[in-house]
């Protein structure tokens, strides 16, 4: 159901019932079509008190959707009293005024029948999606929720995991004018060297990462690959 379907149905059936009573049909004959068109008419009322309250995901997911909607049922609904205007003087004057509302009250028995069917199941349809969609979009907030926990446990169990010993200041070297190359060893000839400014100096010992070493991956060698790369 929307409001152009909606307005092209009552528009044809319009155009039949101009028609017929250009010729000279009663109502009784036109029954048919004169419900078809109340029935469109009634369409377009509920989907204009829908498009004042939206679902929920369609305004957040959809808004553009629920403008344009609202603006053709607006339209839809000017056209559909330019209708009725137009028939409601067209039958008083033809068949007068008691035959006017007496349409009425049918239109009133119509409406209500649509109501206890038609958009009760439409409402009963839509809220069923709404509960859908917020179980899915809770599903799928616990799954990242829950992903990025276990993420984040795992980061700390490799970090608790990380073995640590004690560096000790093995040696030092001026580069440059102010810099200084400070070079420790921990257990496992575990290596590892910074720079820091020649006036601070060097400090004598620090946590470092325990990385084991070959035996003959010595101290000196690595001074020399150093220079060999500063020269």
């Amino acid at each position: 159901m929307d409001p152009v379907s909606a307005m092209a149905t009552a528009s044809a059936a319009f155009g039949v019932l101009k028609k017929g009573f250009a010729i000279g049909r009663d109502i009784e004959s036109m029954a048919k079509d004169l419900s078809r068109w109340m029935g469109a008419l009634s369409d377009l009322d509920q989907m204009e008190k829908e498009a004042k309250n939206p679902p929920i995901f369609k305004k957040l997911f959809n808004g553009e959707s629920v403008e344009q909607e609202a603006i053709q049922t607006f339209a839809a609904k000017k056209k559909a009293e330019e209708q009725r205007y137009e028939l409601k003087q067209w039958i008083s004057m033809t068949l007068g005024r008691s035959s006017w509302d007496e349409l009425v009250r049918m239109e009133g028995q119509i409406r209500k029948r649509r109501q206890e069917t038609l958009y009760k199941q439409r409402e009963r349809r839509r809220k069923f999606l709404e509960i859908v969609a917020w179980v899915v979009m809770l599903g799928l907030a616990t799954a990242i929720l829950y992903a990025f926990v276990m993420f984040l446990m795992s980061k700390q169990a490799k970090a608790s995991n990380v073995k640590m010993t004690t560096c000790r200041l093995a040696a030092q070297e001026v580069i440059g004018k102010s810099d200084l190359l400070c070079f420790y060893i921990g257990a496992g000839n575990t290596q590892e060297q910074y720079t820091s400014e020649v006036y601070m100096g060097c400090q004598k010992e620090y946590q470092c990462v325990y990385n084991p070493r070959p035996k003959g991956a010595s101290l000196k060698d690595t001074m020399k690959s150093i220079n060999k790369a500063l020269d």
